[in-house]
């Protein structure tokens, strides 16, 4: 059984599809989505039907909230929200499901996306969506910190993370620094290369392979 994560879709159903055409994903595998799935990119609903078909299919995948998921969520509540998830990528995931209106949205897409977790845990990894709050007795309590958190270096005790090593997407790094967090063995290492950035040594879908620590970019 082999063990991927990918973070940080962002409505890119295409380059989706192609990372897991490019590692050969079957049903033996195992996938966890660490967050944002959706918004900025033009195929939310994309993204979110090939999950629910490999689901239908028997296939092993995982989701886990992100902020945008979050933000999604919290837009049918008022006005505020609402405008606060057009302004961050909403609009794309509207114009994805041919909408102009949230209410619109089929109820079963936020059923699913209600049932991501905040984290995941073995006595290897750590996972989320942006960071974990290690300096306070029950850091999965810190759902702020888990889905928003920019530096997750002021929150590192090694004492309390152990061997074990967090992974997480949220804040896109470039693939040279992604590469470098692998080769020197740290253990914060984040994944997102912002799929939706147009620069340099940006803007592919990194796929971890969890056993052997092996990461790919696809483009």
């Amino acid at each position: 059984m082999r063990t991927f994560v990918i973070s940080d879709i962002h409505g890119n159903n295409e380059l989706f599809r192609k990372a897991l055409k490019e590692v050969a994903f079957k049903k033996t595998d195992k996938l966890i989505l660490v967050g944002d799935l959706i918004d900025r990119g033009p195929e939310s609903k994309g993204v979110l039907d090939t999950v629910l078909l490999m689901l239908e299919s028997g296939l092993d995948v995982e989701c886990l909230m992100g902020n945008h998921e979050k933000l999604f969520l919290d837009a049918v509540l008022n006005t505020n929200n609402l405008n606060q998830w057009l302004l961050n990528g909403g609009d794309k995931t509207l114009s994805s499901f041919l909408t102009s209106s949230i209410e619109k949205i089929p109820k079963k897409y936020f059923d699913f996306v209600k049932s991501f977790k905040y984290y995941k845990e073995d006595k290897n990894f750590i996972l989320v969506h942006a960071a974990i709050n290690m300096k306070i007795s029950d850091p999965f309590s810190d759902l702020q910190t888990i889905l928003w958190e920019r530096d997750q270096s002021k929150y590192l005790d090694s004492g309390w993370l152990g061997n074990r090593k967090v992974v997480h997407g949220h804040s896109p790094k470039s693939k040279t620094n992604i590469i470098k967090s692998f080769a020197d063995g740290e253990q914060i290492l984040g994944i997102d290369n912002g799929t939706f950035l147009k620069k340099e040594d940006y803007g592919a879908i990194c796929v971890l392979q969890l056993e052997n620590l092996k990461v790919k970019f696809i483009k």
